[in-house]
């Protein structure tokens, strides 16, 4: 998908010291790969209906189906990918993420599958 990040005006940086925002648009049909990271992220449903699987492991993972408005949460180390039901409409999705302060403390870390 196309993952936008909102940068601070002044410094270039993330939208706040601790708080890092962004909006994430998936063609119709598309699936995002399986990946995991150290930064925990709530995600808001702008646009369209998919899933997202969430578990312990890369493969699988408990499915949590979202569609307009809908809040879902990916918690930190949690294996995730975002998949768009539509095959004529996109997605987007408008996420809140805490990587700002994991990045400052040299935590921050990203798998793929």
């Amino acid at each position: 998908g196309v993952l936008l990040e909102y940068t601070n005006p002044v410094t270039g940086g993330p939208t706040m010291p601790t708080i890092s925002c962004r909006a994430q648009w998936l063609a119709p049909g598309e699936s995002t790969q399986v990946h995991r990271h150290t930064s925990s992220t709530i995600y808001h449903v702008i646009q369209g209906e998919g899933s997202t699987f969430v578990g312990p492991e890369p493969k699988g993972g408990e499915e949590q189906a979202w569609g307009l408005r809908d809040c879902f949460f990916v918690p930190s180390m949690g294996w995730h990918r975002h998949v768009n039901r539509s095959k004529t409409e996109p997605a987007l999705l408008f996420s809140v993420t805490d990587r700002p302060v994991l990045d400052s403390l040299g935590l921050y870390r990203e798998e793929h599958a």
